[in-house]
């Protein structure tokens, strides 16, 4: 259940943090129901664009650092109310800024925000980030009066390989996947579901994961169903 407090949603009815993740999920629900009677979207609009940081990343709560989870929220959330348009992609200055923001986390993996170590599970959110930007960024371009006539998915599609290492973030996913099956945080580390189910949702999203993603010679892990065959046996 979700309580409206201010502009943003918590999760309980007392004494539960408010902030970016709630509004997410009152948004996706929200969007799964068709009902959005819930939420006033001016209201909450108002309360992401309050979260913006200075780089132009998103915070969970206004006044803190832009983080890669909390601007996957507010993006996605944007996204689902038919705001993203609005906010940022007619602000040329903040769309940029926030698209080279999320380039920047890629060391080989992704990280969630500056001098962190990379993590798997930000492959996900910010590779999501850029997805959402970026297709939204395609769509006004071609409904806009001065857009190329050309601009296609297609081309949209190499917009978005240019700007990761697709390769190296893919290796960096892929070395955490484990004899166990299940992927985990960071190399060498325990596998997870959290961390599991987000670099399959990246490798899903990067058009990765219906190819051949891996060199099993031995045939050993089939990562289509993300586990280790030999641990089976």
């Amino acid at each position: 259940h979700f309580y409206e407090c201010t502009t943003s949603f918590q999760c309980i009815s007392v004494g539960s943090e408010h902030d970016m993740r709630f509004l997410y999920c009152a948004c996706a629900i929200s969007s799964m129901l068709h009902n959005w009677s819930a939420i006033n979207i001016a209201a909450a609009t108002s309360y992401i664009t309050s979260c913006k940081s200075y780089d132009g990343a998103f915070a969970l709560i206004p006044g803190q650092e832009g983080h890669g989870g909390s601007t996957f929220c507010a993006v996605a959330s944007l996204q689902l109310m038919g705001q993203l348009e609005h906010v940022l992609i007619r602000d040329r200055t903040w769309f940029w800024s926030l698209v080279r923001w999320c380039v920047a986390r890629q060391i080989k993996g992704m990280q969630g925000r500056p001098n962190k170590n990379e993590d798997t599970c930000y492959s996900y959110w910010i590779g999501g980030v850029l997805s959402l930007l970026l297709q939204a960024n395609a769509s006004f371009e071609n409904n806009s009066s001065n857009s190329n006539s050309n601009n296609n998915d297609g081309e949209q599609q190499s917009v978005s390989d240019h700007l990761l290492d697709l390769t190296s973030l893919k290796e960096y996913v892929l070395s955490c996947q484990t004899d166990m099956g299940g992927f985990s945080k960071t190399f060498g580390a325990a596998p997870d579901l959290l961390h599991s189910f987000y670099s399959l949702a990246w490798l899903s999203l990067s058009n990765s994961y219906n190819h051949n993603i891996h060199d099993d010679t031995d045939g050993d892990n089939d990562d289509r169903d993300n586990i280790s065959l030999r641990q089976l046996d």
